[in-house]
């Protein structure tokens, strides 16, 4: 896309385009921002002009000149919730800080977490098989949290510990939904969170200190906590990292379940192949991380993130300058990429808003393709454990029944922070013909 040849043009002279209904209907104002600019456009996003990168190609070019360009923005609130956390971090400390938390979180981590995490999600899905109708997403996030604080934390659902870890970080989650400015300090979810997150920090403390015996098994923390025992203090410390991984865990992973169970109860033909796959898992689990195992449930995986991605924009701002769409982009501009803008690219993905899994088992896409979990410098390190619990839970539902909504799909969404249903969303597992 950029002409390195010739000079740049300066972004003040991209495209504008208007912010009108980015509310009610986010994804129809981007898509018609690059329909008629192209990949990089400006656009101003909660008050604030932000140069808007998406299409395919745009998206690739980002992240090719995103290291040591593009730091992530996060808000003042973020920064006092989170501190030190990977995503707070610039510079030699992020990339320290990704180099010691990456083992725990790869693809030869996965292996481990299999029998934990099927023992969380077993009861989960026979109670969600028993108990007929029920909110699909709430279900949801509170079986992301019990896998979340298992696998990371090495808390099982009927230890002491579950209990105080699920109040603490409820109130914690509460907290980011506080105003992110000076107003934060007159919202008492701020407070909570504040308070919440001292409670969690001491809690894993603790749990890093009885990390010896491992106890739970099957946990990232023994890993992590020997990971960064002689970290700098510009990697931040781990008690700061594990907020960012469980929050990431559970709500995001808890989006992409809720829609991958939503696109099948809406596409039963796919839910019944599926399933006949689904089967085999409870004979041999380790379909679960082979890799070239289950290519239907990952098709349908694949799929819902290029459709759902849970993230509608990611912030950015430069601090040096870049090129992109030989626009020539200076240090302070606040820079926005949306997956999902590029996911619906035709020329990427043709037919691009229909539901087709199929895609991803011809050939014809690559799941290695889609920027739901970002690309470049910032990528997520949890993509391969969020891909596995979502994969682990799709496979044990489909193994007691098909997912069904009986008023049909959300009327309602929100794509902020993370694309939900608005409105409570009955659900039931209904027993395959």
């Amino acid at each position: 896309m950029s002409d390195q040849t010739a000079a740049p043009t300066p972004a003040a002279l991209l495209p504008r385009h208007p912010a009108d209904g980015f509310t009610a209907d986010p994804l129809g104002v981007l898509d018609e921002g690059h329909c008629r600019h192209g990949p990089v456009y400006r656009m101003p996003v909660d008050g604030v002009d932000t140069v808007l990168v998406g299409t395919w190609a745009g998206l690739g070019e980002l992240f090719a000149a995103e290291r040591g360009r593009l730091d992530v923005l996060n808000t003042p609130l973020v920064h006092d919730l989170f501190g030190r956390a990977l995503f707070n971090l610039t510079a030699d400390g992020h990339g320290e800080a990704r180099r010691r938390l990456r083992p725990a979180l790869s693809g030869r981590a996965l292996p481990g977490y299999v029998p934990p995490l099927l023992d969380v999600i077993g009861p989960a899905t026979d109670r969600w098989a028993r108990q007929g109708t029920a909110d699909l997403h709430g279900q949801v996030r509170e079986l992301t949290g019990a896998m979340s604080a298992r696998v990371l934390l090495g808390i099982t659902p009927a230890e002491a510990d579950a209990d105080q870890f699920a109040a603490a970080f409820e109130e914690f989650v509460a907290a980011t939904g506080a105003p992110p400015g000076p107003a934060r300090y007159a919202d008492r979810r701020y407070w909570a969170g504040r308070s919440a997150r001292r409670d969690l920090h001491a809690l894993f403390a603790r749990r890093a200190a009885q990390t010896a015996g491992d106890a739970a098994g099957g946990a990232a923390l023994a890993g992590l906590v020997a990971a960064f025992a002689d970290a700098p203090a510009g990697a931040g410390p781990l008690e700061d990292h594990l907020l960012a991984l469980l929050i990431a865990a559970r709500e995001t992973t808890a989006s992409l379940l809720t829609w991958c169970l939503v696109e099948l109860a809406s596409h039963r033909d796919h839910a019944e192949y599926a399933a006949s796959e689904a089967r085999a898992v409870a004979a041999d689990p380790a379909r679960l991380v082979a890799r070239d195992g289950l290519p239907v449930l990952r098709s349908v995986l694949a799929e819902t993130l290029r459709l759902h991605a849970p993230n509608l924009l990611s912030m950015r701002e430069a601090v040096c300058p870049l090129t992109l769409a030989s626009h020539r982009i200076e240090p302070g501009t606040r820079v926005a990429y949306s997956p999902s803008a590029g996911h619906f690219d035709p020329e990427a993905f043709p037919r691009p808003r229909q539901f087709r899994p199929g895609r991803f088992l011809t050939g014809q896409a690559s799941a290695s393709r889609l920027w739901a979990f970002g690309g470049g410098a910032h990528a997520c390190l949890g993509r391969p454990l969020a891909e596995l619990m979502a994969l682990a839970v799709m496979a044990a539902a489909l193994q007691k029944g098909l997912p069904h909504l009986p008023d049909g799909p959300p009327a309602r969404i929100s794509f902020r922070p993370a694309k939900a249903p608005i409105d409570p969303l009955p659900f039931a597992l209904e027993p395959a013909s």
